[in-house]
């Protein structure tokens, strides 16, 4: 596969492929971005720094080209997640500067499955990254590999690699930042065992001294559907609404605003909405959405760096990289009005 018949296939120019397989194009659309990436990993294309050091490898046995695997541990189709896609794109460019090469890529959902774990151990990865918050039995199922980085929001035990956004102090902001606009009525939409933004937010409020009101708190899962249920559920269930709600990830925030929209309960106007994970879609929603931001790029560049690390034997110790977030304000919260109870 050369980046000619890669560009044919993607029908765009071979600059533009070059540029996005490089992370030099910003301007490429992100379904351009996701499709130029889907065909890499479908034809399992290298580029020519890599295929040369395929070559060189088999002349000078001291270099070696690596090979990852990729286990998305909280979700069924890790892909198709904007906040997860995005990290497992950093990882994949990273790799191909790198002259690494991805070799699979599995969801933890899908381990039941025959035959899924047999592919895991066929694809005979040098190491593994472990992408979302996952369960004991998986990580004492994957830790028979000897070289495992874990990357997301909830931190983990001391014996693991980590890159980290550290999930809960973020959680926490956000509450804080609905407080600081004056509101005091704050609500919580999102997953709440073992995790660790329920914990933030929770946390938070006692914190600031604010009542927890257990009708604005819906354990809902991380999706638009997820959080379009439980923004149904809440306007059943509570006879008087809070004014604000910390969604704990952007998909749930846009599920929660579409039902609000269709109540007629106004955004901001009569809730503020805060979420986290600061995905493209936040700017193409009404109102924009303001969100945590989490430097997903970052967490799968370092998370690769500090595998290939390992995996090279530059470390034995396990590491910890926490990496900060920002608030990036937009359109759907406000300085809350005296008397705005629903």
């Amino acid at each position: 596969m050369t980046l000619k018949e890669l560009a044919r296939l993607a029908n765009v120019s071979v600059s533009t492929v070059s540029r996005v397989i490089n992370g030099k194009d910003n301007s490429a659309s992100s379904e351009t971005r996701e499709k130029i990436w889907r065909l890499v990993r479908e034809t399992n294309y290298i580029p020519n720094i890599a295929a040369r050091s395929l070559k060189k490898g088999a002349e000078n046995s001291t270099q070696k080209t690596r090979s990852i695997a990729c286990v998305f541990a909280r979700t069924s189709d890790g892909l198709s997640d904007p906040f997860f896609s995005q990290i497992f794109q950093a990882i994949e460019k990273e790799a191909l500067k790198r002259s690494c090469m991805v070799t699979g890529v599995f969801s933890a959902r899908s381990m039941n499955s025959s035959g899924i774990y047999e592919d895991l151990i066929l694809s005979e990865p040098d190491g593994i990254i472990l992408i979302g918050r996952y369960s004991k039995p998986l990580y004492t199922y994957l830790s028979r590999f000897k070289n495992i980085v874990y990357t997301g929001l909830n931190e983990v035990h001391d014996d693991c690699d980590q890159v980290i956004c550290n999930g809960y102090l973020a959680a926490k902001a956000a509450v804080k930042r609905l407080h600081s606009l004056g509101h005091t009525s704050i609500g919580y939409i999102g997953e709440k065992s073992n995790e660790a933004r329920y914990r933030g937010y929770y946390d938070a409020l006692a914190e600031l001294r604010i009542p927890v009101n257990r009708n604005f708190i819906i354990d809902a899962p991380l999706s638009v559907k997820g959080g379009y249920d439980a923004g149904i559920k809440l306007l059943k269930t509570s006879s008087q609404l809070p004014t604000s709600v910390f969604c704990a990830n952007d998909i749930t925030a846009i599920g929660v605003l579409k039902a609000l929209g269709e109540s007629s309960v106004k955004v901001p106007e009569d809730i503020s909405i805060i979420s986290i994970d600061n995905i493209e879609m936040c700017q193409y929603v009404s109102p924009m959405l303001t969100s945590i931001d989490i430097p997903k790029e970052e967490l799968g560049k370092f998370a690769l760096k500090l595998l290939l690390d390992r995996i090279e034997g530059g470390h034995q110790t396990p590491v910890k990289l926490e990496i900060p977030f920002k608030l990036i304000q937009r359109e759907s919260c406000i300085k809350r009005n005296p008397g705005q109870e629903l």
